[in-house]
């Protein structure tokens, strides 16, 4: 007992990071965030200019986190995003000049279904303007070379055709930061893909496909060429597993890689029912997904929450690690 908690005193905090370095002093999940925030700032000023990779994974889009995921792409925070398809799709759905709208009062949702709207916890959606999306998302396949594409290589070609400089899969074409989406089936960027897959089949046209194994020697490759590695890992699911199996999946492919330097996580998950979303970074450590000397810390916190915090600290501290060189992506083209 040689460390006393330190209440916060606001007289003394003049802004987010002051904030967050005080949570520091105290207990639960302010401590927590406080410890994220000390990682990322040990992150992006690592002499080493570790590659970070970020999963994304929940309703983050709907939530209001879209311009958060933008700024930590265009400021070069995160220089790898993989992602669920629907934070993606809520995404182009947005740059096309759609909005999404804070629910209000107490509204059935077989209400909601009769107007064709679709309901994200307490923010609602245009059932009908996902039909347009969708078919902006299958004229785009129609135009393309009939050939095999990789899941980053198609978001590429589908961000460079986007106008909205607040949108993530804009912002990532401009800036040549890759976006890998493994699970892009389990989304409507997926069933935009198969109507437009069931039409050309239909019509006795040959199709683009998509090569999700193809993301994979991709993603193996810049973390062969990267010196360091860190991730960011806001939810669970495909996302969380993909960036943290890399260092397996080096393995089975006979290349010896290290582990992730850096981890910090914002889940509600939990470890204690076995699934891979809960599992904490000591758990990955067994895997070798780690090294055994890796900083890392969890908050439990909802994202849209503890995300915009943390982006704010960071960029009130931009002297300490601003401008980031952008990491040497030669190799995917």
């Amino acid at each position: 007992m040689r460390h006393p908690v330190g209440p916060y005193d606001g007289e003394k905090v003049s802004n987010v990071s002051d904030a967050l370095r005080s949570f520091n002093e105290m207990g639960f999940q302010s401590r927590n965030l406080g410890r994220c925030y000390n990682i990322l700032i040990k992150m992006l000023t690592d002499n080493d200019r570790p590659t970070v990779m970020m999963a994304l994974a929940g309703a983050m889009i709907p939530g209001g986190l879209r311009k958060v995921v933008r700024d930590l792409i265009y400021y070069r925070i995160v220089d790898v995003l993989v992602s669920t398809g629907a934070n993606l799709y809520h995404d182009v759905y947005e740059a096309l000049g759609n909005r999404h709208f804070l629910a209000e009062g107490d509204v059935s949702d077989v209400e909601l279904r009769e107007h064709r709207i679709n309901r994200m916890y307490d923010v609602y959606a245009d059932d009908l303007r996902f039909y347009d999306t969708d078919d902006y998302i299958k004229e785009l396949a129609d135009k393309l070379e009939p050939k095999s594409y990789s899941t980053r290589e198609f978001l590429y070609l589908l961000g460079k055709t986007l106008r909205d400089a607040n949108s993530i899969v804009g912002t990532a074409a401009k800036l040549g930061t890759p976006i890998y989406c493994p699970a892009i089936s389990d989304s409507s960027i997926g069933l935009a893909l198969t109507e437009y897959l069931h039409h050309m089949l239909k019509d006795g046209k040959k199709p683009i496909t998509i090569d999700v194994l193809k993301d994979n020697l991709e993603f193996v490759d810049i973390k062969v060429h990267a010196k360091k590695t860190a991730v960011i890992m806001v939810g669970g699911g495909v996302p969380k597993n993909y960036v943290q199996q890399v260092t397996p999946m080096a393995e089975v492919l006979g290349i010896d890689v290290e582990g992730h330097t850096y981890g910090v996580s914002i889940t509600t998950d939990h470890p204690e029912w076995g699934g891979l979303s809960g599992c904490t970074f000591e758990e990955s450590q067994s895997w070798g997904k780690y090294l055994p000397d890796a900083f890392f810390a969890t908050v439990n916190s909802d994202a849209t929450i503890a995300l915009p915090l943390l982006l704010q600290g960071v960029l009130e501290q931009k002297k300490l690690w601003h401008p980031r060189s952008a990491p040497d992506f030669s190799l995917l083209k």
